[in-house]
C-alpha cells in the first residue's frame, strides 16, 4: 500500500468521499508523512548498516551526523572491520578518554556533546573511513510514494492521521475528543510494535548442561 492508496482509505473512514474535502489531500498527505516519522520516533525507527558513513580529516575531531539518525547501534572501520567505540558524554572519564590533544587511529566516537555531532578521539591523524550501523527516520514521502516502514504497520498509521486530523482549528472538523481518543490508540498500538520489536531483536541464548 503507498500513500495514495493510505489517503482513500482515510476518506473511506472519515466518509470524506466528496470534492469539497473537509481536509486537502495536500494537508493529509502531509500528515501521512508525519505519522512515518513518528511512528519511527515511537519504536525503533529504520535499520540502517549501509548508508551513514564518516571519512575522517587529519587533524579534525568534529563531525555532523545525519538529523534522520535515532540511535547510532554501532560502527566499525571500513578497511579493517575493527570495531569503533561509542561511548555518550557521561562516560568519557570512566573510559579514560580525555580530549588533550593526542592524536592517532580512531578509537572511539564520543556522542552528545553537541547535537547531530560526533567527536573523534583520539584526534585522527589519517584518513579513515567509519561505517555506522544506526536506526534512523524515514524519507520524506508524498502522493504515490511507497513506505519504509514494515507493511503491517502501514494502516495504523491512520490512526496519528486521524488525530492530527481533528486537531485542526476548524468548526468542520475540530474534534478534541475524537483527536484525543485517536492519539490513545496510537500511543497503545506504538508500545505494542516496539514491545514486539524488542523480543525480535532479543538474543535467545543457548544453555548447555555439563555431565557429572
Amino acid at each position: 500500500m503507498n500513500t495514495t492508496e493510505l489517503l482513500g482509505v482515510f476518506r473511506e473512514e472519515v466518509f470524506d468521499l466528496a470534492a469539497p474535502y473537509l481536509w486537502s489531500n495536500a494537508l493529509i498527505y502531509r500528515y501521512i508523512d508525519d505519522a512515518q516519522k513518528q511512528f519511527c520516533r515511537d519504536t525503533y525507527g529504520i535499520a540502517d548498516a549501509r548508508n551513514f558513513l564518516i571519512t575522517t580529516v587529519a587533524g579534525t575531531e568534529w563531525y555532523d551526523l545525519d538529523a534522520r539518525v535515532l540511535k547510532i547501534r554501532g560502527a566499525t572501520e571500513q578497511a579493517t572491520g575493527r570495531d569503533v567505540a561509542m561511548v555518550p558524554a557521561e562516560k568519557t572519564a570512566s573510559q579514560y578518554i580525555r580530549f588533550d590533544g593526542s592524536v592517532g587511529p580512531i578509537k572511539a566516537l564520543v556522542t552528545g556533546l553537541e547535537k547531530n555531532v560526533l567527536r573523534a578521539w583520539p584526534k585522527p591523524n589519517q584518513v579513515q573511513t567509519i561505517n555506522l550501523s544506526v536506526f534512523r527516520l524515514p524519507v520524506d514521502v508524498a502522493a504515490g510514494d511507497e513506505f519504509e516502514i514494515d507493511a503491517q504497520h502501514v494502516l495504523p498509521l491512520l490512526l496519528w492521521v486521524k488525530h492530527k486530523a481533528y486537531d485542526v482549528q476548524d468548526t468542520e472538523v475540530f474534534n478534541p475528543q475524537a483527536s484525543d481518543k485517536y492519539r490513545a490508540k496510537w500511543d497503545a498500538y506504538c508500545a505494542k510494535a516496539l514491545n514486539e520489536q524488542s523480543r525480535a531483536s532479543h538474543v535467545v541464548g543457548t544453555v548447555v548442561y555439563g555431565g557429572i
